[in-house]
Protein backbone atom coordinates (compact mmCIF):
# COMPACT_ATOMS: atom_id res chain seq x y z
CA UNK A 1 0.00 0.00 0.00
CA UNK A 2 1.43 3.36 -1.01
CA UNK A 3 0.71 6.52 0.92
CA UNK A 4 0.51 9.98 -0.60
CA UNK A 5 3.20 12.52 0.03
CA UNK A 6 2.35 14.35 3.24
CA UNK A 7 3.16 17.88 4.31
CA UNK A 8 3.01 16.89 7.97
CA UNK A 9 6.15 16.99 10.12
CA UNK A 10 5.60 13.21 10.44
CA UNK A 11 5.72 11.93 6.89
CA UNK A 12 6.02 8.17 7.39
CA UNK A 13 3.26 5.90 8.72
CA UNK A 14 5.78 4.18 10.99
CA UNK A 15 6.43 7.45 12.82
CA UNK A 16 2.72 8.06 13.31
CA UNK A 17 2.23 4.51 14.56
CA UNK A 18 5.05 4.98 17.07
CA UNK A 19 3.44 8.17 18.36
CA UNK A 20 0.08 6.46 18.76
CA UNK A 21 1.79 3.69 20.67
CA UNK A 22 3.47 6.25 22.95
CA UNK A 23 0.03 7.70 23.70
CA UNK A 24 -1.07 4.31 25.01
CA UNK A 25 -2.91 2.99 21.95
CA UNK A 26 -2.95 -0.76 21.54
CA UNK A 27 -1.79 -2.39 18.27
CA UNK A 28 -5.43 -2.95 17.29
CA UNK A 29 -6.30 0.71 17.95
CA UNK A 30 -3.26 1.83 15.98
CA UNK A 31 -4.37 -0.29 13.03
CA UNK A 32 -7.84 1.28 13.17
CA UNK A 33 -6.67 4.90 13.62
CA UNK A 34 -3.74 4.95 11.24
CA UNK A 35 -5.69 4.94 7.93
CA UNK A 36 -8.02 7.68 9.17
CA UNK A 37 -5.16 9.87 10.33
CA UNK A 38 -3.26 9.38 7.10
CA UNK A 39 -6.29 10.56 5.16
CA UNK A 40 -5.93 13.94 6.88
CA UNK A 41 -2.78 14.56 4.89
CA UNK A 42 -4.87 14.46 1.72
CA UNK A 43 -7.35 17.05 2.99
CA UNK A 44 -6.97 20.54 1.65
CA UNK A 45 -8.39 23.45 3.60
CA UNK A 46 -10.86 25.45 1.51
CA UNK A 47 -9.60 28.79 0.30
CA UNK A 48 -12.10 31.61 0.88
CA UNK A 49 -12.98 33.79 -2.05
CA UNK A 50 -12.57 37.58 -1.86
CA UNK A 51 -16.33 37.96 -1.49
CA UNK A 52 -16.39 35.55 1.46
CA UNK A 53 -13.51 37.43 3.09
CA UNK A 54 -15.36 40.73 2.72
CA UNK A 55 -18.52 39.23 4.24
CA UNK A 56 -16.51 37.90 7.19
CA UNK A 57 -14.88 41.27 7.80
CA UNK A 58 -18.26 42.99 7.57
CA UNK A 59 -19.60 40.68 10.29
CA UNK A 60 -16.56 41.13 12.56
CA UNK A 61 -16.11 44.88 12.12
CA UNK A 62 -19.00 45.96 14.42
CA UNK A 63 -17.56 43.81 17.21
CA UNK A 64 -14.17 45.53 17.10
CA UNK A 65 -13.57 48.78 19.02
CA UNK A 66 -12.99 51.85 16.90
CA UNK A 67 -9.79 52.59 18.83
CA UNK A 68 -7.76 49.94 20.58
CA UNK A 69 -7.53 50.77 24.30
CA UNK A 70 -4.09 49.18 24.43
CA UNK A 71 -2.77 51.23 21.52
CA UNK A 72 -4.32 54.37 22.97
CA UNK A 73 -2.67 53.75 26.35
CA UNK A 74 0.70 53.13 24.69
CA UNK A 75 0.32 56.30 22.61
CA UNK A 76 -0.54 58.40 25.67
CA UNK A 77 2.36 56.87 27.58
CA UNK A 78 4.80 57.83 24.83
CA UNK A 79 3.47 61.37 24.75
CA UNK A 80 3.90 61.89 28.50
CA UNK A 81 7.18 60.14 29.27
CA UNK A 82 8.44 62.85 31.61
CA UNK A 83 5.16 62.92 33.54
CA UNK A 84 5.19 59.11 33.79
CA UNK A 85 8.79 59.18 35.04
CA UNK A 86 7.94 61.76 37.69
CA UNK A 87 4.86 59.79 38.72
CA UNK A 88 6.99 56.67 39.07
CA UNK A 89 9.53 58.59 41.12
CA UNK A 90 6.78 59.92 43.38
CA UNK A 91 5.57 56.37 43.98
CA UNK A 92 9.12 55.24 44.78
CA UNK A 93 9.77 57.92 47.40
CA UNK A 94 8.12 55.91 50.17
CA UNK A 95 10.61 53.07 49.65
CA UNK A 96 13.54 55.14 50.88
CA UNK A 97 12.42 55.57 54.47
CA UNK A 98 12.84 58.45 56.87
CA UNK A 99 16.34 57.37 57.87
CA UNK A 100 17.76 58.00 54.41
CA UNK A 101 16.49 61.58 54.28
CA UNK A 102 17.66 62.42 57.80
CA UNK A 103 21.10 60.81 57.51
CA UNK A 104 21.77 62.49 54.16
CA UNK A 105 20.78 65.88 55.56
CA UNK A 106 22.89 65.25 58.67
CA UNK A 107 25.97 64.43 56.58
CA UNK A 108 25.51 67.65 54.63
CA UNK A 109 25.09 69.72 57.80
CA UNK A 110 28.18 68.18 59.38
CA UNK A 111 30.20 68.95 56.25
CA UNK A 112 28.99 72.54 56.24
CA UNK A 113 29.75 72.93 59.95
CA UNK A 114 33.29 71.59 59.54
CA UNK A 115 33.96 73.91 56.61
CA UNK A 116 32.58 77.01 58.35
CA UNK A 117 34.39 76.29 61.62
CA UNK A 118 37.76 75.98 59.83
CA UNK A 119 38.60 72.90 61.88
CA UNK A 120 40.32 71.40 58.85
CA UNK A 121 42.66 73.56 56.84
CA UNK A 122 41.78 71.92 53.53
CA UNK A 123 38.04 72.53 53.30
CA UNK A 124 37.66 70.96 49.87
CA UNK A 125 38.91 67.58 51.11
CA UNK A 126 36.10 67.48 53.67
CA UNK A 127 33.50 68.12 50.98
CA UNK A 128 35.12 65.68 48.57
CA UNK A 129 34.80 62.97 51.22
CA UNK A 130 31.31 63.83 52.52
CA UNK A 131 29.64 64.37 49.14
CA UNK A 132 30.27 60.86 47.77
CA UNK A 133 29.06 59.45 51.08
CA UNK A 134 25.57 60.54 50.03
CA UNK A 135 25.98 58.64 46.77
CA UNK A 136 27.05 55.59 48.76
CA UNK A 137 23.96 55.79 50.96
CA UNK A 138 21.64 56.53 48.06
CA UNK A 139 22.86 53.59 45.97
CA UNK A 140 22.46 51.12 48.82
CA UNK A 141 18.94 52.31 49.63
CA UNK A 142 17.66 52.87 46.10
CA UNK A 143 18.84 49.59 44.58
CA UNK A 144 18.48 47.22 47.52
CA UNK A 145 15.69 45.29 45.75
CA UNK A 146 18.14 42.64 44.54
CA UNK A 147 19.32 41.84 48.04
CA UNK A 148 15.77 41.94 49.40
CA UNK A 149 14.69 39.29 46.86
CA UNK A 150 11.97 41.50 45.42
CA UNK A 151 13.54 42.09 42.01
CA UNK A 152 11.15 39.59 40.44
CA UNK A 153 8.21 41.61 41.76
CA UNK A 154 9.68 44.81 40.38
CA UNK A 155 10.07 43.24 36.94
CA UNK A 156 6.34 42.48 36.65
CA UNK A 157 5.34 46.06 37.43
CA UNK A 158 4.28 48.42 34.68
CA UNK A 159 7.51 50.48 34.72
CA UNK A 160 10.44 48.75 33.07
CA UNK A 161 13.70 48.15 34.98
CA UNK A 162 15.20 51.11 33.13
CA UNK A 163 12.31 53.36 34.16
CA UNK A 164 12.59 52.22 37.77
CA UNK A 165 16.32 52.92 37.78
CA UNK A 166 15.77 56.35 36.24
CA UNK A 167 13.04 57.18 38.74
CA UNK A 168 15.22 56.23 41.69
CA UNK A 169 18.18 58.14 40.30
CA UNK A 170 15.91 61.17 39.95
CA UNK A 171 15.02 60.84 43.63
CA UNK A 172 18.57 60.28 44.89
CA UNK A 173 20.37 62.77 42.68
CA UNK A 174 17.56 65.31 42.95
CA UNK A 175 17.71 65.19 46.73
CA UNK A 176 21.51 65.33 46.72
CA UNK A 177 21.53 68.30 44.35
CA UNK A 178 18.97 69.99 46.58
CA UNK A 179 21.24 69.42 49.56
CA UNK A 180 24.11 70.83 47.50
CA UNK A 181 22.16 74.00 46.83
CA UNK A 182 21.34 74.26 50.52
CA UNK A 183 25.03 73.77 51.29
CA UNK A 184 25.91 76.57 48.90
CA UNK A 185 23.48 78.91 50.64
CA UNK A 186 24.89 77.98 54.05
CA UNK A 187 28.46 78.58 52.87
CA UNK A 188 27.47 81.86 51.26
CA UNK A 189 25.62 83.01 54.37
CA UNK A 190 28.60 82.01 56.51
CA UNK A 191 30.90 84.24 54.51
CA UNK A 192 32.96 81.41 53.07
CA UNK A 193 34.92 82.32 49.98
CA UNK A 194 34.85 80.37 46.73
CA UNK A 195 31.34 79.03 47.26
CA UNK A 196 31.13 77.68 43.72
CA UNK A 197 34.44 75.83 44.00
CA UNK A 198 33.44 74.29 47.32
CA UNK A 199 30.05 73.24 45.97
CA UNK A 200 31.63 71.62 42.92
CA UNK A 201 34.13 69.87 45.18
CA UNK A 202 31.13 68.34 46.97
CA UNK A 203 28.90 67.58 43.96
CA UNK A 204 31.31 66.33 41.29
CA UNK A 205 32.76 63.41 43.31
CA UNK A 206 29.20 62.54 44.33
CA UNK A 207 28.27 62.00 40.68
CA UNK A 208 31.43 59.99 40.10
CA UNK A 209 30.80 57.61 43.00
CA UNK A 210 27.11 57.27 42.08
CA UNK A 211 27.92 56.35 38.48
CA UNK A 212 30.68 53.92 39.44
CA UNK A 213 28.53 52.27 42.11
CA UNK A 214 25.58 51.80 39.76
CA UNK A 215 27.80 50.35 37.04
CA UNK A 216 29.52 47.95 39.44
CA UNK A 217 26.15 46.87 40.87
CA UNK A 218 25.40 45.16 37.56
CA UNK A 219 28.09 42.58 38.38
CA UNK A 220 28.45 42.81 42.18
CA UNK A 221 26.03 42.95 45.11
CA UNK A 222 24.79 46.48 45.69
CA UNK A 223 26.52 46.94 49.04
CA UNK A 224 29.81 45.62 47.68
CA UNK A 225 29.56 47.83 44.59
CA UNK A 226 28.79 50.97 46.60
CA UNK A 227 31.51 50.20 49.14
CA UNK A 228 34.08 49.58 46.40
CA UNK A 229 33.19 52.80 44.60
CA UNK A 230 33.28 54.95 47.74
CA UNK A 231 36.35 53.20 49.13
CA UNK A 232 38.22 53.73 45.86
CA UNK A 233 37.43 57.43 45.98
CA UNK A 234 38.58 57.72 49.60
CA UNK A 235 41.79 55.88 48.72
CA UNK A 236 42.33 58.32 45.87
CA UNK A 237 41.86 61.25 48.25
CA UNK A 238 44.34 59.80 50.74
CA UNK A 239 46.95 59.13 48.08
CA UNK A 240 46.51 62.52 46.45
CA UNK A 241 46.74 64.28 49.82
CA UNK A 242 49.92 62.43 50.75
CA UNK A 243 51.57 63.28 47.45
CA UNK A 244 51.56 66.18 45.04
CA UNK A 245 48.81 64.64 42.92
CA UNK A 246 46.15 66.75 44.61
CA UNK A 247 47.60 69.98 43.31
CA UNK A 248 47.81 68.48 39.83
CA UNK A 249 44.58 66.47 39.51
CA UNK A 250 42.21 68.51 41.68
CA UNK A 251 42.90 71.90 40.19
CA UNK A 252 39.94 74.23 39.52
CA UNK A 253 40.17 73.56 35.79
CA UNK A 254 39.73 69.82 36.38
CA UNK A 255 37.13 70.22 39.10
CA UNK A 256 34.24 69.16 36.86
CA UNK A 257 36.05 66.14 35.41
CA UNK A 258 34.86 63.65 38.09
CA UNK A 259 31.28 64.77 37.54
CA UNK A 260 31.52 64.32 33.77
CA UNK A 261 32.98 60.85 34.23
CA UNK A 262 30.22 60.03 36.71
CA UNK A 263 27.49 61.10 34.30
CA UNK A 264 29.07 58.98 31.57
CA UNK A 265 29.16 55.97 33.92
CA UNK A 266 25.52 56.53 34.84
CA UNK A 267 24.56 56.56 31.16
CA UNK A 268 26.54 53.37 30.48
CA UNK A 269 24.97 51.63 33.48
CA UNK A 270 21.45 52.57 32.40
CA UNK A 271 22.10 51.28 28.90
CA UNK A 272 23.46 48.01 30.30
CA UNK A 273 20.57 47.38 32.69
CA UNK A 274 18.38 45.73 30.04
CA UNK A 275 21.08 43.46 28.62
CA UNK A 276 22.43 42.47 32.04
CA UNK A 277 19.05 41.91 33.69
CA UNK A 278 19.51 38.12 33.61
CA UNK A 279 22.60 38.51 35.78
CA UNK A 280 20.62 40.36 38.45
CA UNK A 281 18.04 37.63 38.90
CA UNK A 282 18.77 35.11 41.67
CA UNK A 283 20.04 31.75 40.47
CA UNK A 284 19.39 28.44 42.24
Amino acid sequence: MSYPQSSWPIERPEQLADMLHEQGASPEECADLLPALLRLSEWQAPQPSPAETRRLLAVLAPELPATSPVRQAIREHRQHRVAFLLATARAQVSLFGLGFWLVSALVTLIGAAVVLSNVVSDQEVVLRASGPLLAFLGTIVAFRGRGARVLELELVCLPSPLQLALARLVIVLGYDVGLGLALSLVLWAGGSGQVLALTLAWLMPLLLVAGLALLLSLRLPVQAAASLAYGSWLAFLVISSATNLQALLLTPTLLVLPGCIGLALLAIALLRIHTDMHRLLPHP
